[in-house]
């Protein structure tokens, strides 16, 4: 394998940014996509690469291989990185298990948990144990398309935070990371990652409560500069005391989700936030944003499960995940992300924290 040598799963935003950025940065870059979106790809596979502007590096960035097949050249790339929406985890962890071999590396960008998801599927499919497995907090840039063969960058998202499953493997899985993007910082392990994605917190209930203003605006509506009054800002407040409880009770690191919020961006919430409302991009524009559809079911799903096992009670998260299945005739309950999608329904408290560590190993000690 070529350390210098990537593979990007996923050609939507995030995967022409990343993809861009990186060729222009020195790496030699493979851009996949899933076969029922090929029609992503094909423009910039006629190029034979992609546009980049904005505040990450600049220009015309050539790439390797521009596929839907994901035997082509995937043998060689040292890092596979994941950045699809979270609703496709699992689609692309079947995908991967034929293919990657011990040794390769895959990053998922944002994880929402699915280093677990995939820790799960690999165990099913008996994939080499090797195959490292790690999930980062946020996606490294906020980028739109400007076009079929284009991407803007119009932010970086701050020092990115990496954890793994199982988490003892951070340990030779984050130098890798680190060599694709220096601003990094370790995490105890994927689920810890997945609980602090800030947008579970930042996106959904500030959607749900302004969306009289969104629906009446029709497309005029800025959600960072219009969205955070003070009396939303209560409900994040209330999100994150009862994120921070569950870190209590398993004993990560992490205080809240808006401590590592203020750890990435290296600044207070009040000072990053006062930035994010002068550039915030436009939207959301309806109820079917990512910002509920992928945001409620993987993210505030998952918390909501994970305090129900642990005896906490979630009562802000429960109302915005029951009220945003409302306004989208959907029960995200059912369709969203839990402990037991994960692999993790029936444990203890402690018995998590031992699989997050150590994998499924852990199990087989108890056998």
């Amino acid at each position: 394998m070529k350390p210098k040598k990537l593979a990007i799963i996923g050609a939507g935003n995030g995967g022409f940014a990343m993809a861009g950025d990186l060729a222009l940065a020195g790496f030699e870059i493979n851009l996949y996509e899933l076969p029922r979106f090929e029609h992503n790809i094909i423009p910039i596979k006629e190029k034979g690469g992609l546009e980049i502007t904005g505040v990450a590096k600049k220009g015309f960035a050539k790439l390797t291989v521009i596929s839907k097949d994901i035997r082509e050249g995937i043998e060689d790339c040292s890092s596979i990185m994941v950045v699809t929406q979270a609703l496709a985890h699992e689609e692309v962890a079947r995908w991967l298990a034929p293919v990657v071999k011990g040794g390769q590396c895959i990053f998922l960008f944002p994880g929402s948990g699915g280093s677990v998801l995939f820790g799960k599927i690999f165990h099913e499919q008996k994939v080499d144990s090797r195959v490292g497995i790690a999930e980062v907090l946020t996606l490294p840039y906020a980028c739109r398309k400007t076009g079929a063969t284009s991407i803007n960058v119009s932010r970086l998202l701050g020092v990115l935070g990496l954890g793994a499953f199982p988490g003892k493997n951070i340990d030779w899985i984050f130098p890798i990371f680190q060599a694709i993007y220096p601003s990094s910082f370790k995490m105890s392990n994927g689920l810890e990652v997945g609980i602090c994605n800030a947008n579970i917190i930042l996106h959904p209930a500030p959607t749900l409560l302004s969306l009289g203003r969104i629906e009446y605006s029709q497309g005029d509506f800025y959600l960072y500069k219009e969205g955070f009054t003070p009396s939303i800002e209560k409900v994040i407040d209330a999100l994150d005391r009862e994120i921070a409880s569950i870190f209590k009770a398993l004993g990560f690191p992490s205080k809240s989700s808006k401590e590592i919020f203020e750890k990435r961006y290296e600044k207070s919430w009040d000072e990053q936030f006062n930035i994010m409302r002068k550039i915030g991009s436009k939207g959301p524009f309806d109820v079917k944003t990512r910002y509920i559809t992928e945001d409620v079911p993987v993210g505030m799903v998952l918390i909501s499960s994970i305090g129900k096992m642990l005896g906490i009670s979630t009562p802000t998260f429960d109302s915005v995940i029951h009220l945003c299945g409302v306004v989208n005739d959907e029960n995200y309950w059912r369709s969203g992300r839990t402990l037991a999608t994960l692999g993790l329904e029936g444990m203890n408290s402690e018995t998590l924290k031992g699989f997050l560590r150590e994998g499924y190993n852990y199990l087989a000690k108890d056998l």
